[in-house]
């Protein structure tokens, strides 16, 4: 999981996320409502290189037009078996671990696949 939260506020152009991305070391941005009652979204580098590819002018194109809403969120100490479904079902590639209060950080399919060779030895120990 990554414990750093990068947020970016939705009137910013994909151009300047990329470079900010670039700048931060990361793969996507929590995406600030643009409203009171609007939820939080996400923005990642596949729906920038999506946009580029498409031949959109990413420098006229803000984070607001793009960022998926709503952002999908876990609870710490969720199972990461449940995380992977979530991932599946809702068609997402980022979750955000949130406590209620406060964004913790976030989990991507790299972190879980990270996670898999510790876990199957888990499943293994509790069965031997």
């Amino acid at each position: 999981m990554a414990r750093t939260v990068h947020t970016i506020d939705p009137s910013v152009s994909l151009l300047g996320a990329a470079v900010r991305m670039t700048e931060e070391q990361t793969d996507s941005f929590i995406v600030s409502p643009l409203e009171k009652d609007e939820p939080f979204g996400i923005i990642t580098q596949r729906d920038i290189i999506d946009r580029f590819a498409d031949e959109i002018d990413i420098g006229k194109m803000t984070v607001g037009e793009v960022a998926s809403r709503p952002l999908f969120i876990v609870s710490p100490g969720m199972p990461i078996l449940h995380a992977a479904k979530l991932f599946r079902k809702g068609g997402v590639h980022h979750l955000a671990v949130f406590n209620g209060q406060e964004i913790l950080g976030i989990i991507s399919y790299g972190d879980i696949v990270k996670s898999l060779p510790s876990l199957i030895e888990q499943i293994r120990g509790e069965f031997a």
